[in-house]
């Protein structure tokens, strides 16, 4: 038999490497949506420890 591959192989050995594309991908997306999302939830927190704007304000003039 021949020392290539057959085109059957191939295929199967492109589809393992876009699979593994996909799911490295995959999970960058994964760690970018975390990061946001703790962004986020700090920045929520942040604003819930703001105090309350004053009931009253002095204007001059």
């Amino acid at each position: 038999m021949s020392d290539q591959p057959s085109r059957l192989e191939l295929v199967r050995f492109a589809r393992r490497v876009v699979v593994q594309q996909a799911t490295a991908a995959a999970r960058q997306l994964d760690g970018w949506i975390a990061d946001e999302e703790r962004r986020e939830a700090e920045w929520r927190r942040g604003e819930e420890m703001l105090p309350p704007p004053p009931e009253w304000l002095l204007q001059y003039g």
